[in-house]
């Protein structure tokens, strides 16, 4: 898949080549993630959810070392309401994410690399597809 499939249209040149591409995944640094979140909510698209990547001589580590010296799990996720109007997750998604960034503190990782978080985003057409299978 290239970038140009793995993006949606119009996306922003500068957050598309900013991304660490693996497969059908993109993944940016924390507050680069932050401004793809709010392309993608703009234009219609939900967040399903961030996880952090530590990225160490071009592996990905999905489960980075914490403070406690222990592999952890960072990074949030997102369902739709029963009967939530898609507009009404786009948003809701986008700021709970948005927050969830914003609080993310890197002193609690202890594993040195680069940390970037993996964004899943789906349009609704997407997500209307995903719930049929």
């Amino acid at each position: 898949m290239t970038g140009a499939e793995l993006f949606p249209p119009n996306f922003p040149p500068e957050l598309a080549s900013a991304a660490f591409v693996s497969g059908n995944e993109a993944a940016w640094p924390p507050k680069l993630a932050a401004a793809a979140v709010e392309w993608l909510a703009t234009h219609g698209y939900a967040v399903l959810g961030t996880e952090l990547w530590v990225l160490k001589a071009s592996s990905i580590r999905s489960l980075p070392i914490g403070q406690s010296g222990m592999r952890e799990v960072h990074g949030n996720t997102l369902n739709r309401r029963r009967e939530e109007p898609w507009i009404s997750f786009v948003a809701r998604a986008a700021t709970e994410t948005l927050a969830y960034l914003q609080s993310f503190d890197p002193s609690n990782i202890a594993e040195l690399g680069e940390l970037h978080f993996n964004v899943a985003w789906v349009s609704e057409a997407q997500f209307a597809e995903l719930n049929s299978v």
